[in-house]
């Protein structure tokens, strides 16, 4: 197959990397893959530096002309046999732009927020010839935004062999805390600066590292100086080496007010990081109900400082968590994702 894997993200979060690391498995395999992206973004410098083929677009709006006409321009010299969108506004580029009306139209769905009922949103999902999503949480709010169940397929995300490290032994204090995800006022790390907090106002040796960068990062270090904890923490930005950090960690926090299936807790299972995530949208799923993690139902500062107290000190519980973690992580293969979504392009290019 052709396939023009289409991805305007900006940034470098969990769905560039994994549209990445599919497309790579996809080329592995002998199709011609064409990764879309923002010119110089990172997922369009990290293709290109993998021997991809790029497809350079505006950093725009989803019905800039500019970009419009860009991808107009591109679907027909390329002339994919489907197209294969990994984020919500190149999924509207690719409508917008007509492409869609030319090449069977596959839309992977990341967020578990429920689409928009306005009538350009409807037309735009009305278009789209099947949607993947990462999770069956994402896929109910699929069906409860009127997609017919019939278009929607669950395809959950992979990793790649090199994030399965060794297993450590249990690390000795102080305990060391990560955080990872974009500063986007919507992933928790105020909330992990309290906890940092009350974890050492009760006696606890305590440091969190956050990795990720993002608008709201200086609002957090502010917290973080405004709490008296600013020297136990670190921002060390976007990093290459999420694995090791977390295999280097007590405890992953992930107090996200919304989550698909997070690709940082499965990086954390995969490592050998236990971690204490909110139960909301895909977490559960993909951590079978909290046996492979340790989940709180509410966003309660107290709470997460009592939860995470107790698991930094009891460690046959964390152990057992990362067992769990790491039996679940291993059937999460990029292989595996690849050859789901290899059929079901496969399915969509022919659907025609």
């Amino acid at each position: 197959m052709r396939i023009l894997a289409l991805d305007l993200g900006s940034a470098w979060r969990g769905g560039q990397v994994q549209t990445l690391l599919v497309a790579r498995e996809l080329a592995g395999r002998g199709h011609e893959v064409t990764v879309g992206a923002p010119e110089e973004s990172p997922l369009a410098l990290r293709a290109a530096g993998g021997g991809l083929p790029v497809l350079p677009l505006p950093a725009a709006a989803e019905a800039s002309p500019r970009l419009l006409l860009t991808l107009a321009r591109a679907v027909r010299r390329i002339r994919p046999d489907v197209l294969w969108t990994g984020d919500a506004r190149a999924h509207g580029a690719a409508v917008w732009s007509r492409a869609s009306r030319r090449v069977p139209l596959a839309v992977h769905r990341r967020v578990v927020f429920r689409p928009r009922t306005n009538p350009l949103s409807r037309l735009k999902y009305a278009l789209a010839d099947r949607f993947f999503a990462v999770s069956g949480a994402v896929r109910d709010t699929l069906e409860a935004a009127g997609v017919d169940a019939k278009r929607i397929s669950v395809v959950p995300d992979g990793l790649p062999p090199a994030a399965y490290l060794e297993l450590q032994a249990p690390l000795p204090p102080p305990y060391r805390l990560t955080h990872a995800g974009a500063f986007d006022g919507r992933k928790g790390q105020d909330l992990v600066v309290e906890i940092l907090a009350g974890l050492v106002a009760g006696g606890l040796d305590a440091r969190v590292s956050f990795l990720g960068e993002g608008p709201a990062r200086q609002a957090v270090e502010q917290r973080a100086k405004d709490l008296g904890v600013e020297s136990r923490c670190a921002f060390p930005g976007n990093v290459d080496d999420v694995g090791d950090r977390l295999a280097g960690s007590h405890l992953l926090l992930l107090p996200s007010d919304s989550e698909a299936s997070p690709l940082v807790l499965l990086e954390a299972m995969a490592a050998g990081c236990p971690a204490l995530a909110h139960d909301v949208g895909g977490v559960s799923e993909l951590t079978h109900g909290g046996k492979c993690c340790h989940l709180l139902p509410s966003l309660d500062p107290v709470a997460w400082t009592s939860g995470a107290r107790d698991l930094l000190l009891d460690e046959p519980r964390r152990i057992s968590l990362v067992s769990s973690g790491r039996a679940e992580a291993t059937v999460r293969r990029i292989e595996r994702t690849a050859g789901l979504l290899e059929d079901e392009l496969d399915r969509v290019a022919s659907c025609r």
